[in-house]
């Protein structure tokens, strides 16, 4: 009797674990799964997400909410955890696949602001001591001034030129976290030299190399960076007025290190343009080329279809010649749709390795193949491990150049 007391609790035990550890599980995948997946519009029945073998996604759920929409379809799927625990509903857009031409070409950036952005506070001294006027009058570091008085306000010369017009009362118009504010200040005369200031460093444009991620031949497109361009000093987005892009050959790499990543160094080969930059955006900037390379062009790989495991990165190192280097994709964060951390990538190629150290400034950008199509692009490295970064999915980034094609032909966007 006793060792069957000790057999029934032994099984009760078991099954109260198994219940909490599919309880644990199920809320796992509840969070992590996104409510939204695309797929080709050939791919029917059921499917599986590469980096969890044991979660599918079957037919199901409430049926189709759309018989179709343009060259779309969209329904309803039911995402299972071993093919027999339902976990929840997904909708499913089905579309083309896009048909992209990876590159991995460095590429030089040149951009003028929207407005002028405040960097960091100057104290002047003037008859009224030393101070800084925009600071007292409420202005921060990260605001863009779009105007003074009325006038616009595209350049630091715009900006001291209108100051200068009424300097006994200013109004000036800011953006501040997507907001328009309207704040009086009182400028300091300077002893200096008598030009009339408010106290603050500012920028209106701003120059850099990074990596092509893609070209889109269908609407002479591209996409690259795989992260928006930061204002070096406060960290926030540079609003884009206008901007071009030119060829880069890198002539220099300096290796980094744990603790401190490197870069690669170039040179901008031409003052003529190679395209224009439209977009600035967390996942990258966009616009259009001018040209379009001849070289083979692979499909668009859709989040679902990533897979924990080898892969492949292009990016230049040396010249204008983009290089294939060996990586290994550790971690797919599926549901990060807004985010350019959607992957956890480590350099595992000696080449690559012995010459950068791991992932460097000016890699963002790097397109990532795998199973023979474009994933995604690196974006950041791990200061403390240089041989790790994190990257975005491919399809955040077309989702956002697919725009410009759009825009251009009176279509509406998925």
């Amino acid at each position: 009797m006793k060792i069957m007391k000790k057999i029934l609790s032994l099984i009760y035990f078991c099954l109260v674990s198994l219940t909490v550890v599919l309880f644990m599980q199920v809320a796992f995948y509840t969070a992590v799964i996104p409510d939204n997946f695309y797929r080709d519009k050939t791919d029917i029945g059921s499917f599986t997400l590469g980096a969890y073998p044991n979660i599918s996604v079957i037919n199901g759920g409430k049926g189709a909410i759309a018989a179709s929409a343009g060259k779309k379809s969209v329904y309803d799927m039911t995402v299972m955890l071993y093919g027999v625990i339902p976990i929840k509903d997904v909708t499913v857009r089905q579309t083309d696949t896009p048909i992209l031409t990876p590159s991995g070409e460095a590429f030089g950036l040149k951009m003028l602001t929207d407005g002028v952005m405040v960097t960091e506070y100057g104290g002047v001294e003037g008859i009224n001591g030393f101070r800084s006027p925009a600071k007292d009058g409420g202005i921060m570091t990260g605001d863009i001034i779009i105007s003074v008085n009325g006038i616009k306000t595209e350049t630091a010369v715009q900006l001291s030129d209108a100051v200068q017009l009424n300097p006994d009362r200013t109004e000036v118009a800011v953006i501040r976290e997507g907001e328009k504010l309207i704040l009086e200040l009182t400028p300091e005369k300077s002893k200096e030299d008598g030009i009339y200031k408010l106290g603050i460093w500012t920028r209106d444009s701003c120059a850099g190399i990074g990596t092509l991620t893609y070209y889109d031949k269908m609407n002479m497109t591209y996409g690259g960076l795989g992260h928006s361009v930061c204002d070096a000093d406060t960290g926030a987005l540079l609003p884009l007025a206008h901007g071009e892009t030119v060829p880069v050959c890198i002539n220099n790499v300096v290796k980094g290190v744990n603790g401190r990543p490197g870069e690669l160094c170039g040179s901008f080969m031409s003052a003529s343009a190679s395209g224009d930059i439209l977009l600035n955006t967390d996942c990258g900037v966009f616009g259009h080329a001018n040209s379009v390379p001849d070289k083979e062009k692979i499909p668009m790989a859709f989040k679902q279809e990533i897979e924990i495991g080898s892969a492949v990165i292009l990016t230049t190192v040396n010249g204008m010649t983009p290089e294939c280097f060996g990586i290994v994709i550790e971690k797919v964060d599926y549901n990060s749709d807004t985010s350019v951390k959607n992957m956890v990538i480590r350099i595992e190629d000696e080449r690559l390795l012995q010459k950068t150290g791991g992932i460097v400034q000016g890699m963002s950008g790097s397109p990532i193949i795998q199973n023979g199509k474009l994933v995604g692009a690196v974006t950041h490295v791990f200061v403390n491990d240089i041989s790790r970064g994190y990257a975005v999915f491919a399809e955040n980034m077309y989702n956002i150049s697919a725009r410009l094609g759009i825009e251009e032909t009176g279509g509406q966007a998925a």
